[in-house]
C-alpha cells in the first residue's frame, strides 16, 4: 500500500501529517520540468509524485553552511528533507517549497 499523504515521524515517535502549499506545488512542477526535461506529469499525478519523492527523502540532520543560511531565511522551526534531486522545506507541518538540490541543477532554482 502506498501512502497518499506526506508525513514523517517526529522525535517523540509520532507521525506528523503534512499539507502541501500551493507555492510548493507550483515550484515542484516548475523545477521538476527543469530537472527532468521531456518527462510530462499529469495534474492528477502531481501530489502523488511529491508524496512519493518526499517519502524517499531523508531529513537533513547535519546542516551545512548553506543550509544554516536557508534556516535563517525560513526560521528556526524549519526542517529540510532531501532526495537526490529535490529538497523539501517543511515548516509548521506544511511543505512550503521544493528546491532543486542536485549540484548540477542548483543554478535553476
Amino acid at each position: 500500500m502506498t501512502k497518499t499523504i506526506p508525513s514523517y515521524v517526529n522525535k517523540k515517535g509520532k507521525e506528523v501529517i503534512l499539507s502541501i502549499s500551493h507555492h510548493a506545488v507550483q515550484r515542484f512542477v516548475e523545477r521538476r520540468s527543469k530537472a527532468f526535461p521531456g518527462e510530462t506529469l499529469l495534474n492528477s499525478e502531481i501530489i502523488k509524485d511529491i508524496t512519493n519523492r518526499f517519502f524517499a527523502a531523508n531529513k537533513i540532520k547535519n546542516l551545512s553552511r548553506q543550509d544554516n543560511i536557508r534556516l535563517n531565511k525560513y526560521g528556526k522551526d524549519t526542517m529540510f528533507f532531501r532526495t537526490n534531486a529535490f529538497t523539501f522545506v517543511v515548516k509548521n507541518a506544511t511543505i512550503v517549497t521544493v528546491e532543486l538540490s542536485d549540484k548540477n541543477l542548483r543554478c535553476l532554482n
